[in-house]
C-alpha cells in the first residue's frame, strides 16, 4: 500500500514539474533544456535549510513552509540569472545555452562539498511538519503533495488564462506582431522564466522531502529527459496534457520491476524507454495526446 502512495505522490510532484516546464516550452515556445537545474536548485535549497546550516558561527534552520517557499524563490532568482543573457537567443542556440546551464549547476552540486556534500548527496531530509501536524507517513504525504499540486495547478491555470498568459502565447505565435503593439516582449519572456523556475523549485522541494535523500544525479540530463517526455507525451501548450503526461510517464516503467532485473540495468533501461517515447511521439504524434503545438523548434 505504501508503494501505491509513493507512486501517487510522484505523480503529483511531476505534474507540478511538467506544468512548470510546459509553461516555457509549450506556451512560450522556448526549449529550456536547463529545466532540471531549477528543481535541483529548489531541492538542494530546501534540503539545506530544513536540515539546518551553520553560517558564521550561527546555526540556521527553517521550518518546512519557510524552506519550501525559499526554495521556489531561489530557483526563480536563478531563472532570472539564466534568462537575462539568453532570452534573445533563438531555437537551438537557446537549447544549447540552457543545457550548458544545467551542466554548470550539476557540476556545482558535485564540487561544493561544504554546501551540498558533493557526490555523497544530502541524507536525512525530514518529512513535513506544518502547524504541528506531521506528514511522516506516505498516505499523509500524498495528501500534502496533492494539495500543493491543486494549488500550483490553480495558480498556473489562472496565469495562463490571464492577459499575461495570452500575451505569452501571442509571443510564441508571432513575436514581431506583439512588438508592433508596443509590448516589450523580452520583459514578458523573462517574467515567464521566473514563474516557471519558481514552481520548478517548489516541485524540487517536494521531491526532496518525499525521497529523504538527494544527490547530483537526481538532477541531470536523465531527469530532464523524463520531464521533457511528460510534456511531449501529454502535449505542448496543454494544461491537462502536462498532467496526463506526468501520470503516464511515472506509470510506464513500473512493469520493469516485475522482471526482477538488476538495479544497474533497470535505471538505464528506464531512461532509454523515455528517449524512445520522445522519438516515437515526435514522429507519429508530434502534438502529443492533448497538445496544441506540433514542433518544439517552430520559433
Amino acid at each position: 500500500m505504501e508503494y501505491i502512495f509513493h507512486i501517487l505522490s510522484l505523480m503529483c510532484i511531476y505534474a507540478i514539474l511538467a506544468l512548470s516546464m510546459n509553461f516555457i516550452v509549450g506556451y512560450l515556445g522556448i526549449l529550456n533544456l536547463g529545466f532540471a537545474a531549477f528543481y535541483g536548485i529548489g531541492a538542494y535549497t530546501f534540503a539545506i535549510l530544513v536540515r539546518g546550516i551553520a553560517i558564521s558561527g550561527h546555526f540556521i534552520q527553517l521550518s518546512f513552509l519557510a524552506s519550501f517557499f525559499t526554495a521556489g524563490i531561489v530557483s526563480a532568482f536563478f531563472g532570472l540569472l539564466l534568462a537575462l543573457p539568453t532570452i534573445r537567443l533563438k531555437s537551438h542556440y537557446m537549447a544549447i545555452s540552457t543545457l550548458g546551464f544545467l551542466m554548470i549547476i550539476h557540476g556545482l552540486f558535485i564540487n561544493l562539498p561544504n554546501l551540498t556534500r558533493g557526490a555523497l548527496g544530502i541524507p536525512g531530509i525530514p518529512r513535513p511538519i506544518i502547524f504541528g501536524f506531521s506528514f511522516f507517513t506516505l498516505q499523509s504525504f500524498f495528501l500534502l503533495s496533492f494539495i500543493f499540486f491543486l494549488m500550483v495547478g490553480f495558480i498556473l491555470h489562472r496565469i495562463l488564462h490571464s492577459p499575461f498568459g495570452k500575451l505569452i502565447e501571442a509571443i510564441r505565435e508571432d513575436e514581431t506582431a506583439v512588438k508592433s503593439l508596443g509590448k516589450h516582449t523580452v520583459f514578458y519572456k523573462i517574467q515567464a522564466f521566473i514563474v516557471s523556475s519558481f514552481f520548478a523549485g517548489i516541485g524540487g522541494a517536494l521531491l526532496a522531502s518525499l525521497l529523504g535523500y538527494i544527490n547530483p544525479w537526481n538532477f541531470n540530463v536523465d531527469e530532464l529527459l523524463k520531464t521533457l517526455a511528460m510534456v511531449i507525451v501529454g502535449g505542448m501548450a496543454s494544461f491537462w496534457g502536462s498532467i496526463v503526461g506526468a501520470i503516464l510517464i511515472i506509470l510506464l516503467p513500473e512493469p520493469l520491476r516485475l522482471l526482477h532485473l538488476p538495479p544497474g540495468i533497470v535505471g538505464p533501461l528506464r531512461y532509454a524507454l523515455y528517449g524512445l517515447i520522445i522519438i516515437l511521439f515526435m514522429i507519429f504524434r508530434p502534438n502529443g495526446i492533448l497538445g496544441k503545438r506540433t514542433n518544439i523548434f517552430s520559433k
